[in-house]
C-alpha cells in the first residue's frame, strides 16, 4: 500500500466525524506535510474544509523562506487557505519548551479564529516511542507510559501508530522536499539523543521491534 494511502486512513475516521473543517499544524518537515496531504486529499473527498497552519518560529535564519516555501508547495497541491503565522519565543524554560509554548499559544488563537471541529497534529510512533523513554528517564515511573495523548481537546494526533518512515515516503509519492529542522540533528537535545543514538543502538541489541513496543505502551499506559 502506497505511504499516502496509510495517512489517508490514519486520519480517515476524525474526518468522516467532522461536519465543518479541520485544521493541520505545519512545520514543513516530513511529517506535517503528509499528515496535511493526506487530510486534503480525504476532507475534499467528504467536502469538509482543510486550513494548514504554518508555524514560523524564527529562531533560525531563514526561517521566513521555510515558511512560505512550505506554504507554497501546499497551495500547489490543492489547499485553498494555508496561513504562516510568526511566533515570538521566549526562552524561559529551555528552548524546546518555550518553542512549544508559542507553537499552541499560536493554534489555540487559531482555533478561535477558524473554529475547527479538530486541529491535527503529526506526531508519529516514532515520537511516541520517544517520549516514553525520555519519561522514564526523567524517573516519571508509570507516568511515562502514558505518552502522548492521541486526543487533547480540539487536538487531535492520528499518526500515533504511524512510522517515521511512511510519512517520508509519503512526501516523496506526493513531490514535496520537507524541511530538516537543524534541531533535530543537534545532540545537545535529549530527544534528539534518543532518536539518533539511542533508539537505534536498542533496535540493534534487541531487534527492530522496540519502537513499537515503546509506542505501545505509550497507548495504553
Amino acid at each position: 500500500m502506497k505511504a499516502t494511502m496509510v495517512i489517508r486512513q490514519a486520519v480517515r475516521p476524525w474526518i468522516l466525524k467532522s461536519d465543518f473543517r479541520i485544521l493541520i499544524g505545519v512545520s514543513g518537515g516530513a511529517d506535517s506535510m503528509a499528515l496535511a496531504v493526506a487530510t486534503l486529499l480525504e476532507s475534499k473527498s467528504v467536502g469538509i474544509e482543510a486550513v494548514a497552519i504554518i508555524i514560523d518560529h524564527q529562531l533560525q535564519d531563514g526561517s521566513s523562506q521555510v515558511a512560505a516555501s512550505a506554504r507554497e508547495k501546499l497551495l500547489e497541491l490543492g489547499f485553498d487557505d494555508v496561513e504562516v503565522v510568526q511566533v515570538d519565543v521566549v526562552i524561559s524554560d529551555g528552548m524546546e519548551s518555550s518553542a512549544r509554548r508559542a507553537r499552541f499559544q499560536a493554534f489555540e488563537a487559531a482555533i478561535a479564529k477558524y473554529q475547527p471541529d479538530y486541529f491535527f497534529l503529526a506526531h508519529t510512533k516514532n515520537d511516541q516511542a520517544e517520549s516514553v523513554l525520555l519519561g522514564l528517564a526523567r524517573g516519571s515511573g508509570t507516568r511515562s507510559l502514558s505518552g502522548i495523548a492521541q486526543v487533547n481537546g480540539k487536538f487531535v494526533r492520528p499518526l500515533l501508530d504511524v512510522d517515521r518512515e511512511v510519512t517520508e515516503n509519503a512526501c516523496r509519492e506526493n513531490g514535496i522536499v520537507p524541511w530538516e529542522d537543524p534541531h533535530n540533528s543537534d545532540l545537545q537535545y535529549a530527544r534528539v539523543r534518543v532518536r539518533r543514538q539511542i533508539l537505534p543502538l536498542l533496535e540493534s541489541a534487541l531487534g527492530p521491534g522496540i519502537v513499537s513496543a515503546l509506542a505501545l505502551y505509550g497507548f495504553v499506559g
